[in-house]
């Protein structure tokens, strides 16, 4: 059985989502801290590329990220990041 492999305007598209739903929720960041969290994700879930790596590793990488993030930032909110559906291109945080 072979792996699908995740394209980046998949990873693009998840890597947004999941900034949006995170900004929205804990509360907005200034433009470079945004991009500078959009990146870091988009880094986060760019390794595992197969879509069920990528649902199955990709909410921990995610997690790990919000949490430096959040330290860097000085937040402390605690969101985090609970499931990634590579083939809807859809994200759950709690």
């Amino acid at each position: 059985m072979g792996m699908t492999s995740v394209n980046q305007a998949v990873i693009d598209a998840l890597s947004e989502q999941i900034v949006t739903a995170y900004c929205d929720a804990a509360g907005p960041a200034e433009g470079a801290a945004r991009s500078r969290l959009r990146d870091e994700i988009r880094h986060a879930i760019e390794e595992p590329v197969g879509s069920r790596t990528l649902a199955e590793d990709g909410p921990e990488r995610v997690n790990a990220v919000l949490a430096d993030w959040e330290a860097q930032e000085g937040r402390s909110f605690g969101l985090r990041l609970i499931e990634i559906d590579p083939g809807r291109t859809l994200v759950t945080m709690a």
